[in-house]
């Protein structure tokens, strides 16, 4: 076979039939592919959104959550939450003065 022969039969291949329909295959085949990973990629997006927004509740309900403990750590909520327990502040606080230094051991 020489060189013009196998020019024409490899001509002849890629008008046939069999060739069109492997070709129409593939095109068929990745452009299922492109539309899945295409539709993939979009639901992706979707739920990176979602999670932003959840994310920014979250770190608003943080804050609150914050405000919330310092408001109720504050001197006047502890002082108030006092007053409605009826108890009585301590009177003249006297300290015992140790006379030794000495520890008993076993």
């Amino acid at each position: 076979m020489n060189l013009h022969q196998q020019k024409v039969k490899l001509h002849k291949y890629f008008v046939s039939t069999a060739c069109r329909g492997i070709l129409a295959c593939f095109v068929i085949v990745f452009g299922v592919m492109y539309v899945i990973q295409t539709s993939a990629i979009s639901t992706t997006g979707y739920d990176m959104r979602d999670l932003e927004k959840k994310i920014t509740e979250l770190e608003r309900e943080n804050q609150r959550v914050e405000y919330d403990i310092a408001k109720y750590r504050s001197m006047e909520s502890i002082q108030a939450r006092l007053a409605g327990m009826n108890m009585v502040p301590a009177g003249d606080v006297q300290y015992v003065a140790l006379v030794g230094t000495s520890v008993a051991r076993r």
